[in-house]
């Protein structure tokens, strides 16, 4: 098309002309405020490179991983620490232990900024936002979490520029020094990425969404970004250089990282909900950070996320703390399982088990590599500077090869809360517990180096004494608790002689105080353990006026040193953080809540910018010291936020006793509510009971060493299982083809049905404590009402004669005796004790595994005490179930004595029953009936 225009008059042409002048003057001026800009940042980068010679403070730091290996990033957008592809690797980038030869990666603006920086909500995902006199840029970095085997090499980081107001120069220096800078490394750069070699290897790939170019050992950009411009950077070990990168696809990695960690933190295995109010973010931190600290899929966790990090500024005292420390166990458990998290403990467990199986407990050290490596060779590296100057700079740990006695107390600690959380402790895991007791019972004597690891000679700890004593005793409860075989009379005797030699000798009678060790008069913050661990109760006068003794003499406003003695290295330490939260546990079990509240408070400020603690602190400088971010550390802080929010909030309430509405009322269908149509029947049983078992595990009382049934009534977990149980009211039970499956099924009913009555009736100590309990409590499934009674007698024994009944449970024509299972397996009593310390250690009873179940619930029953034997008199006691369903036992008194004897551990037990079976006398015990009995 062509269209006609009208010539333009001379006042256009003249406007026209003056538009372009004007242009022209515009971008005159730009380009003289580019040039002066350019010249300002350039003296601003000169001023700059001064004061990046300096080491930053170890608070300014803040960490990013993904469960292999970590990178700490100070306020200045400085990657300061990163080893790759592991976290106990050679580093990559060390300018925190060295600030001229370690090297880094930073991104900040070109001019002068300041800055300030936080963790996207709930995530390990860090945002460093810096404000200029132009504009405010942000940087964010990440580590996504990639699936993969404990060999798998590949490692990724995301960094992300955006300026988010006005504009901005943003400068990149990316200076690599692998193998903590001692290797030689090259350069290059290839479709656009920046290969980095070490010693002629490929090892790196740094990709960016703009152009960069290299110099002979850096790599160095400035761009001049815009409001809403963006540079993505990838840095890719051991990937395939061919591999392509965009924005698209950084931005998704991005979304994916962040919901892992968020939806990492909501999980709940556990059932455990606790209100913690003003320190919920602190606790997700914490609980954050610890995850960073474990080590997949191995199950390990590293103590810290670096190495020599000095206890003093200037100081030797400078550890290699990448590696994973087996005290860590119990209190890493007590802190992740208050939080709903179970599957970390429960692997570190099974880890710790394989050591034991495959060294023995004789071999067992304090410490691993992340991996379970034996040699720890420590190794000082002379080139590196130290932080601060800080020397040596060390790698691995000599204490490796130490004798530490209390890592069998933490172990066997662990083992038990284990058993009390999750209600389990299988007859494999056992064995080498047991191996641990027996170990302990032939060592305890021995000298040993103690908790703090000090290399100046053995020595009679107390700490070390009382661990030994938490072996035996959580031993003998575990033994007790599920009747496995053990010499139980030789860890009495030795648990005995354990506590009165430390009674003895551990005690100093002229400070009134235990002391460290027993050649000295010192005294030691982990005495503060010896209540915490049940040695002796809070209130014992010699708790007390240690705990006094300590605040006395170790203690600076609440802030603890470990001890002061010289332990063969130069003087000088910081005081150590989680020492102080011990102090805490010990003030609100003497409910001090205002002063431990207010400790807890100023200890919270020792904490950094993002709520990061490190190993030690300087309150004279207002400094932290030591490896950072501190697991210990970390733990010490959840344990006491939780322990106080229950002392505050009062959860272990007066029990709740049966109101006489629930004495006297008819029957109870307890399985209320709308069905979820798609629920499948077997499953329904075995989530139920899955569901209970959290339930229990969740208000497992340690202290009491009770399940206190009386307070999960108003809880989240409850209300679950509850909705959970409606599904029953749409189950065709005929679809259960299989005897194996019908019998796992009734089973896990009846034992989540006696608890459900428990809960909801109120109980306190025992069942019959509600008249008619097992016939009142009552399920609906499909169209047919079941109670305890019809499950039990009806169904599992085939529909025979209770023993307080005249006539069978079911009448002829009752449809629900359709369901009878025969003939009976005799063993199905053994498993029906769900309530009582007698609970055999399975979770759920499976179609699959049922067999082995119910020989395991047999074995636990049998072995609990439920028949004792009296060779002098030729008496056997038994458990009066054998009197009331003696018949589905035998038909004799022999009978019955020579089923039980193949379900014996002791050997001797076994012979004796089977050999003398028709001589011995048989007599009945009372049947305890209480629902807890540790």
């Amino acid at each position: 098309m062509i269209t006609a225009h009208a010539p333009l008059s001379r006042s256009s042409t003249c406007a026209i002309n003056e538009k372009k002048a004007s242009a022209f003057l515009s971008h005159l001026f730009t380009l003289y405020r580019l040039m002066q800009m350019r010249q300002y940042f350039a003296a601003q980068k000169h001023a700059l490179s001064q004061i990046e010679t300096m080491y930053k403070k170890i608070s300014d730091y803040g960490i990013i991983g993904n469960q292999k290996s970590v990178a700490l990033i100070a306020l200045d957008g400085s990657i300061d620490w990163l080893c790759l592809p592991y976290i106990d690797s050679p580093s990559v980038f060390a300018a925190l232990l060295d600030e001229k030869r370690g090297g880094f990666f930073r991104i900040s603006p070109a001019q002068e900024w300041d800055s300030v920086a936080s963790y996207m909500h709930n995530t390990n995902v860090l945002m460093t936002t810096f404000r200029t006199r132009t504009g405010i840029m942000r940087v964010t970095d990440f580590m996504p979490v990639i699936p993969g085997e404990a060999g798998d090499e590949y490692q990724e980081l995301y960094r992300l520029c955006e300026v988010v107001k006005g504009e901005v120069a943003a400068e990149m220096v990316f200076y690599p020094r692998p193998d903590y800078a001692r290797a030689k490394t090259s350069l290059e750069t290839l479709k656009g990425k920046v290969l980095v070699r070490e010693d002629g290897k490929d090892v790196i790939v740094l990709s960016c969404t703009r152009d960069i170019g290299i110099g002979s050992d850096t790599v160095e950009a400035v761009w001049n970004l815009s409001e809403g411009e963006e540079v993505w950077f990838h840095l890719g070990y051991h990937q395939d250089f061919s591999e392509s990168f965009s924005a698209e696809k950084a931005d998704l990695s991005l979304q994916e990282t962040l919901s892992y960690w968020r939806q990492w933190l909501k999980k709940s295995e556990t059932g455990r909900t606790v209100d913690l109010y003003i320190y919920q973010d602190m606790v997700n931190r914490s609980a954050l950070t610890l995850k960073l600290l474990f080590f997949n899929p191995v199950g390990t966790i590293a103590a810290a996320a670096t190495t020599s990090l000095p206890e003093a500024i200037g100081g030797v005292r400078n550890w290699d703390y990448r590696h994973t420390w087996i005290r860590d166990t119990s209190l890493t458990l007590q802190a992740l399982f208050g939080l709903g998290h179970l599957s970390e403990t429960e692997g570190y467990l099974r880890w710790i088990e394989t050591l034991v199986s495959q060294h023995g407990a004789d071999r067992l050290q304090i410490m691993y590599g992340l991996r379970g490596e034996e040699i720890l060779t420590e190794e000082e590296l002379s080139h590196l500077d130290g932080y601060k100057g800080s020397r040596p700079v060390r790698i691995g740990n000599d204490a490796s090869n130490q004798k530490q006695l209390d890592i069998y107390g933490e172990i066997m600690d662990a083992a038990l809360k284990i058993s009390d959380y999750i209600g389990k402790i299988d007859s494999k895991t056992w064995s080498f517990l047991r191996a641990i007791c027996d170990y302990v019972c032939g060592h305890w004597k021995e000298k040993d180096n103690g908790i703090w690891e000090i290399r100046g000679g053995l020595y009679h700890f107390v700490y070390s004494k009382v661990m030994c004593w938490v072996a035996l005793d959580r031993g003998l409860t575990i033994a007790r608790r599920y009747g496995f075989p053990a010499d139980l009379k030789r860890w009495e005797k030795s648990a005995g002689e354990i506590k009165e030699e430390v009674l003895e000798k551990g005690w100093n009678k002229e400070k009134q105080s235990f002391v460290q060790h027993y050649e000295t008069d010192v005294l030691d913050s982990s005495l503060l353990l010896i209540p915490i661990v049940g040695f002796l109760p809070y209130e014992d006068r010699r708790v007390v006026s240690t705990l006094e003794s300590i605040r006395r003499e170790l203690s600076h406003e609440g802030f603890l040193y470990r001890y002061m003695t010289d332990d063969g290295l130069p003087a000088g330490e910081g005081t150590f953080l989680l020492c102080s939260f011990w102090l805490i546990t010990n003030l609100i079990a003497l409910n001090e809540l205002e002063e431990a509240e207010m400790l807890l408070n100023r200890l919270g400020k020792a904490a950094n910018h993002l709520g990061l603690f490190s190993e030690e602190y300087d309150f004279s400088w207002n400094e932290a010291l030591g490896n950072f971010p501190q697991a210990f550390t970390h733990i010490g802080y959840i344990n006491s936020v939780m322990e106080l929010c229950q002392a505050r909030e009062k959860i272990l309430v007066e029990d709740k006793k049966s109101s006489l509405g629930a004495l006297l009322a008819g029957d109870l269908i307890l399985n209320k509510g709308k069905p979820d149509e798609r629920a499948e029947l077997e499953e329904s049983a075995k989530r139920l009971k899955k569901s209970m078992n959290i339930l229990r595990g969740a208000f497992f009382d340690t202290k009491r060493g009770r399940v206190a049934y009386e307070r999960m009534a108003g809880s989240n977990a409850y209300r679950e299982y509850v909705k959970l149980s409606s599904d029953l009211h749409s189950m065709d039970l005929s679809l259960l083809k299989r005897r194996e499956a019908q019998i796992a099924f009734w089973i896990n009913l009846y034992n989540v049905m006696v608890i459900h009555g428990v809960i909801e009736l109120g109980v306190k100590d025992s069942v019959k404590e509600v008249r008619n309990f097992f016939t009142r409590v009552k399920y609906r499934i499909g169209e047919m009402v079941f109670s305890l009674e019809d499950i039990e007698h009806g169904i599992l024994r085939g529909n025979k004669r209770p023993p307080h009944s005249l006539f069978p449970r079911f009448k002829w024509n009752d449809r629900r005796s359709a369901f009878s299972i025969s003939p009976m397996d005799p063993r199905i009593h053994f498993a029906l004790v769900c309530a009582s310390s007698s609970c055999p250690p399975i979770e759920v009873y499976t179609e699959e595994d049922l067999d082995q179940e119910l020989s395991i619930a047999g074995k636990t029953f049998l072995n609990g005490g439920s028949i004792l034997i009296d060779r002098e008199t030729g008496r056997v006691s038994l458990s009066r179930i054998f009197k009331w369903y003696g018949g589905d036992f035998g038909q004799t008194g022999t009978d019955i004595l020579r089923y039980i004897a193949p379900y014996m551990y002791d050997e001797e037990d076994k012979r004796y029953l089977e050999e003398r079976a028709d001589k011995l006398k048989i007599s009945y015990q009372d049947y305890d009936w209480r629902l807890n009995k540790y």
